[in-house]
């Protein structure tokens, strides 16, 4: 289960950026407390004492008591460790948020899931075991909070898979994502998977000539231009220009008819 514990902080007045640099350069980490039922307040923790918590987390949840002071009092509340903004480069952590949860009350949150064992497809198949899900959407009281959730996936063959119905929660702790959404699966060995998409898919010759001949009578038209080799065909069936038809014989004389008489020269004067 989620460990608690103790952590005291400081009701704060000021915000912003300017005075969360000047809190962080005395020593102190900006921060805000929030619920369901109560109303934001703004809060200062010892950047060693939220150093100490943080460093000895198991999980990414953690449940911490409070110790709010504020104004000379102390009021003591039960939150968990929503977010923490850490510097991009630096080891410094920049802000944190605290959501305040009921003892009594059931709570949603994410857990992280972990991995037992050695899948049979993969120990004996070469296999690959694959995440569909990292973490998993629970819901149960603050003191059943799991720090994570563990999973026996030895069984697993290649190509099968374990979603959240055949995972077992922990106690008190119920499963709110879809008990048909997978967790993990067994992936086949990368060569076997080019394999099978090969025999599955096989792709057909390529008529380079077709292809070819094809291209040049699409060119070709788009020019306005004949495809070759039906151009030469055409050069045979050309007809003759208009008014170039071949000079027709003279006709010859009727049967019977006597022949035309030649003209007589002129005289000579």
């Amino acid at each position: 289960m989620a460990k608690q514990v103790q952590l005291k902080v400081k009701t704060r007045t000021e915000i912003g950026k300017g005075p969360a640099k000047r809190m962080r350069s005395t020593g102190v980490v900006p921060g805000v407390v929030y619920g369901a039922k109560t109303k934001p307040v703004s809060v200062t923790v010892g950047n060693e004492d939220l150093g100490e918590v943080l460093s000895h987390a198991s999980s990414g949840n953690v449940l911490v008591n409070l110790e709010v002071e504020s104004g000379g009092k102390t009021e003591n509340r039960l939150a968990l460790i929503q977010d923490v903004q850490h510097h991009p480069y630096k080891d410094e952590v920049l802000h944190i948020d605290f959501r305040e949860v009921s003892a009594t009350e059931k709570m949603r949150t994410k857990v992280s899931v972990h991995p037992v064992g050695e899948p049979s497809g993969v120990k004996n198949g070469g296999g690959t075991l694959e995440f569909v899900l990292r973490e998993l959407t629970v819901e149960c009281l603050p003191k059943d909070l799991p720090d994570l959730i563990e999973v026996n996936v030895e069984k697993l063959e290649i190509g099968e898979s374990l979603s959240i119905g055949g995972i077992t929660p922990p106690a008190g702790v119920v499963f709110v994502d879809p008990k048909e959404r997978a967790v993990f699966t067994v992936a086949a060995p990368m060569a076997e998977e080019v394999a099978a998409t090969a025999e599955a898919a096989p792709g057909e010759p390529e008529v380079i000539g077709e292809k070819k001949a094809e291209g040049e009578e699409g060119a070709a038209a788009a020019e306005g231009k004949p495809a070759a080799g039906k151009a030469e065909a055409g050069k045979g069936e050309a007809k003759p220009a208009a008014g170039k038809a071949d000079a027709k014989p003279a006709a010859a004389p009727a049967k019977g008819a006597a022949p035309a008489a030649a003209k007589p020269d002129a005289k000579k004067k």
